[in-house]
């Protein structure tokens, strides 16, 4: 099999429009050529929309806006204390036991409090203890569940 060029396609250019004989029909393809303006009346409010929507279909597209990723929520009130079911009072630094994730209560401390959106109070906490396979880094518990060790 050789590898010879046998045709070559060029592409065909379309006829150019002839060039207008007269000053009066250049004119008129220059009037035809512009976009037609709206009458704006005082008195009709469309006339005035209808205006901008055609000066909004002639802009370029624009690159579409990514969206904005949701931040960290905010805390709205910093909370000092909470109290448990029993009635026991709590607050930031205090001991807690809690259960471990490999089945078994341990102790962790409290570092803050925080209200959620459905409006119960949690208790974040730290770990004092983990198994080496385990890596327990922080937990989180309903205020009303807190228990003293």
């Amino acid at each position: 099999m050789s590898h010879e060029i046998i045709a070559i396609r060029r592409p065909v250019r379309p006829k150019q429009p002839p060039e207008p004989s007269s000053a009066q029909e250049a004119l008129q393809v220059q009037t035809e050529s512009k976009l037609e303006k709206p009458i704006k009346t005082k008195n009709s409010p469309s006339s005035t929309t209808e205006g901008t929507n055609q000066r909004q279909l002639t802009k370029p597209y624009a690159k579409p806006e990514r969206p904005k990723k949701p931040g960290k929520p905010k805390l709205k009130e910093s909370i000092q204390q909470v109290t448990n079911a029993q009635g026991k009072v709590f607050s930031s630094g205090d001991k807690i036991l809690v259960s471990a994730p490999w089945s078994s209560i341990v102790e962790a401390k409290i570092t803050g409090f925080y209200k959620s959106p459905e409006g119960s109070i949690w208790a974040i906490f730290l770990p004092q203890e983990s198994l080496p396979q385990w890596k327990w880094e922080k937990g989180c518990i309903r205020a009303e569940l807190l228990t003293q060790p």
